[in-house]
């Protein structure tokens, strides 16, 4: 005699996305583990967890043949995208919205990884709340013309200028500590946005250039900037401070394990290796299966996506230079 589940589906207004749920029964495999996206037709399995009570398996499905993209004609049209979430939130696609963390982003040439950047960029200067973003780009690219359109003064390319550029944005971290803690007597448990502060996105381009240039430099020097970074992903989250940091591979040798391993959001671009994978999110991560498209990969994102979930960045099919310019004109 089997002894089968119970499976409840629930379908969103236009049935495009459905939560399914199978009850969680005793069998020797987790059904959690299984791969049910082949018996479900046109609809691919995103997120799978076990619920609240332990008493059902939850897999949030999409229908396959919804374009999860966003497509920007013009700056406007992502203006008027971006003003329907809160001013702490960032859009990724029709499906995914993150609050504001530090973030690792990795992405081989032609992932797709700089237009990724550049559409979340984009929004942030298009928040009511001021973004205060710092762009430090050792290659001279296409970051740092971009960061001198939108912050001059906070923009570096000198290795000189770089480390400048992060004893500075640290030393503003330090200084809003305080205020935060008084303002903390207030409300306890509560964080920058509680109290309407301005964000702080340290943009850091090409890290492994940076990285393969400090390791010449004096151990005590390099364990300063060191000491730097980790300050800033380890403490600033409730403050408001975020370190973006933005490479091809995020191997040991070239970003440290202690600053990898704290970065919240991670989000791995095109179809790579899988050791980047391994490196980028850990050991035993478990990667769809997918031949991604330019600016498409999985990311993984605490309480949005715990295990790696497929995303794919807004194609913006207009002039990004010339958007900043009227803008900030």
């Amino acid at each position: 005699m089997a002894d089968l589940p119970k499976v409840k589906v629930s379908f969103n207004n236009d049935y495009s996305k459905a939560k399914l749920l199978v009850q969680n029964i005793n069998i020797k495999k987790d059904i959690g583990e299984v791969n049910i996206s082949f018996a479900l037709g046109d609809f691919v399995v995103d997120r799978a967890y076990l619920s609240n009570d332990e008493n059902y398996h939850v897999f949030e499905v999409y229908d396959s043949k919804t374009v999860q993209q966003y497509e920007f004609k013009d700056f406007n049209d992502l203006r008027v995208q971006t003003s329907q979430l809160d001013d702490y939130t960032l859009q990724i696609d029709k499906s995914i919205a993150i609050p504001l963390h530090g973030t690792l982003l990795v992405g081989q040439t032609g992932s797709g990884k700089t237009y990724a950047l550049y559409s979340l960029i984009l929004q942030m200067i298009t928040k009511k709340v001021q973004y205060n973003l710092y762009f430090a780009d050792p290659k001279n690219s296409s970051l740092a013309v971009l960061g001198d359109k939108i912050s001059e003064e906070n923009t570096a390319t000198d290795i000189d200028e770089i480390i400048k550029l992060l004893q500075s944005f640290v030393e503003k971290m330090e200084s809003r500590k305080f205020e935060v803690k008084e303002m903390l007597n207030t409300k306890l448990e509560a964080d920058y946005t509680d109290f309407q502060y301005e964000p702080h996105i340290f943009i850091f381009d090409e890290f492994a250039s940076f990285q393969s240039i400090i390791q010449t430099m004096e151990k005590k020097k390099r364990d300063e900037l060191t000491k730097l970074l980790s300050q800033v992903i380890l403490q600033g989250r409730q403050l408001g401070f975020f370190l973006w940091i933005v490479m091809q591979k995020s191997d040991a040798s070239l970003l440290p394990t202690n600053l990898r391993e704290n970065l919240p959001v991670k989000f791995v671009l095109g179809n790579a290796e899988k050791q980047t994978y391994v490196t980028a999110f850990g050991a035993g991560v478990d990667i769809p299966e997918k031949d991604f498209v330019l600016g498409q990969g999985v990311l993984t994102c605490p309480v949005i996506a715990d295990t790696a979930r497929i995303c794919h960045f807004s194609y913006l099919d207009f002039d990004i230079l010339e958007a900043v310019t009227h803008l900030r004109s």
